[in-house]
């Protein structure tokens, strides 16, 4: 039988109500680790750790949310990123899926939902690579 593999996800978001709203979500799902940040700073000392996933909002106090997936990408371009934000521009979203975003969600009532799932299949994507 194969070892289960516990998936790193990091989250980064400053409110920490919300903050802590997905790590209870995120908790839910089987074989995950989860981290949680405040601040690109603190996130960005910690990318060592070479996390699977990471998930940012991109109203950060510290660095712009583009700018911290830009060096996330240049540190690990494997590292996948979720990005859940309220900003709805158009040209921002384009902006992050010309960096290489997984996914990019707007905070909604039933955002954290879509998110469980779209975590699901991506670690099952992440899987049957490594299984492979």
């Amino acid at each position: 039988m194969e070892k289960e593999i516990t998936r790193k996800i990091f989250v980064i978001e400053d409110n920490k109500t919300e903050g802590m709203l997905l790590k209870l979500c995120l908790s839910s799902i089987a074989n995950v680790s989860i981290s949680n940040f405040t601040n690109g700073s603190d996130l960005l000392n910690s990318i060592s750790e070479n996390p699977d996933i990471v998930i940012v909002d991109l109203m950060l106090p510290d660095i712009s949310g583009i700018e911290l997936i830009k060096r996330i990408k240049n540190f690990n371009p494997k590292i996948n990123v979720i990005v859940v934000s309220a900003q709805r521009d158009i040209d921002v979203v384009a902006k992050t899926q010309e960096l290489g975003v997984y996914n990019y969600l707007v905070k909604s009532e039933t955002c954290i939902e879509y998110l469980q799932q779209v975590i699901s299949n991506l670690i099952t994507l992440l899987d049957l690579r490594d299984y492979s």
